[in-house]
């Protein structure tokens, strides 16, 4: 807490700060002492005093008879007034405050939440070890800062201070989840392009066997087709018992294929003069 006094005559101002946290509401209390230390004169005191730059107008719960107003050079709030003090007269000044520097509960609840949520969806995925690590350590820094808002710390600088760093914290943590998030992105991106990909595999594969299949076929109408040329020649008909007559003249056909083929044979082996 940052005081100024102002005064035109020597006046000394005894301001003691502290905090007291009030278990019923959870509000921060600021309490200053005023002094005028002249043992015989009457002294306008003037009081100033800074509030942490986290707490507006809405935050103070009750300053009694001081004013407000907004320093642009400091970026913070100050509550002051000018106080007539009679000799050796002391004035307890009590600001009640929201506490602003505890982070919602519930808050770090939902964040631990989402990560998990984005872990479970990358589990069969890639992403997965990118994923892990980025849940661990949204964890990590969850569980320091509950750890942090655990134990009160008696110094209101202190206290400030544990807030703010809890503030880094959380930025950290946000940060995380925003990178699991996108991971999740891309994971469902992908999922489509997979499934096109196996698609015009299977249209391929599928196109290869047609081919094999037609140069098959291809192959059995032509030899049926050579075998109903020969039955054409003979006079026979597919699948129908040979007369005597056309067995007789098939027979004749064979001895001269067979004569053929003993004139070709004995041509090859007949030694050369």
């Amino acid at each position: 807490m940052k005081i100024i006094a102002r005064s035109k005559s020597i006046i000394a101002i005894a301001l003691l700060l502290f905090f007291c946290v009030s278990e019923a509401f959870a509000n921060i209390v600021v309490r200053s002492l005023v002094v005028n230390p002249s043992p015989s004169q009457k002294r306008k005191v003037p009081f100033r005093s800074y509030l942490p730059k986290e707490v507006k107008p809405e935050n103070v719960i009750d300053m009694g008879d001081l004013d407000i107003a907004f320093d642009p050079k400091e970026g913070a709030y100050y509550v002051f007034k000018d106080y007539e003090l009679e000799p050796k007269e002391t004035v307890t000044i009590e600001i009640e405050l929201e506490d602003v520097w505890k982070i919602a509960g519930n808050e770090l609840s939902l964040l631990r939440g989402e990560a998990t949520r984005a872990a479970k969806v990358l589990a069969n995925t890639d992403y997965y070890e990118r994923a892990t690590f980025l849940k661990n350590s949204i964890e990590s820094k969850l569980n320091q800062i509950e750890r942090s808002q655990s134990i009160q710390n008696p110094s209101p600088g202190g206290y400030i201070s544990d807030y703010r760093e809890n503030l880094k914290l959380l930025e950290a943590v946000k940060s995380d989840l925003a990178a699991a998030k996108t991971l999740v992105v891309e994971a469902k991106n992908i999922a489509p392009m997979l499934t096109w990909k196996l698609i015009i595999a299977i249209v391929i594969f599928l196109g290869f066997l047609g081919i094999i299949f037609f140069i098959i076929w291809q192959k059995q109408i032509k030899s049926l087709a050579e075998l109903s040329e020969d039955y054409a020649g003979s006079g026979e008909k597919p699948g129908q018992s040979p007369t005597p007559e056309q067995g007789e003249r098939r027979a004749v056909q064979e001895d001269r294929k067979s004569g053929i083929s003993d004139i070709e044979q004995r041509l090859k082996e007949k030694p050369e003069e």
